[in-house]
């Protein structure tokens, strides 16, 4: 398990983890769904740190 903050942030910067893999205390279908959401939002704003063009 990876333990990870409420950005779906473990201690590594720039890797996001949601769902199975994450440290949750609730493992349900939806909060999986949820979290792959954060995750995406919170590397998307990683990513935007670097004027990456898209």
């Amino acid at each position: 398990m990876v333990s990870i903050n409420r950005k779906s942030e473990p201690n590594i910067p720039g890797i996001y983890a949601a769902g199975d893999v994450a440290d949750a205390p609730f493992k349900q279908a939806i909060t999986g769904v949820s979290e792959g959401v954060i995750a995406a939002y919170s590397a998307f704003d990683y990513l935007k740190k670097f004027n990456i063009e898209y």
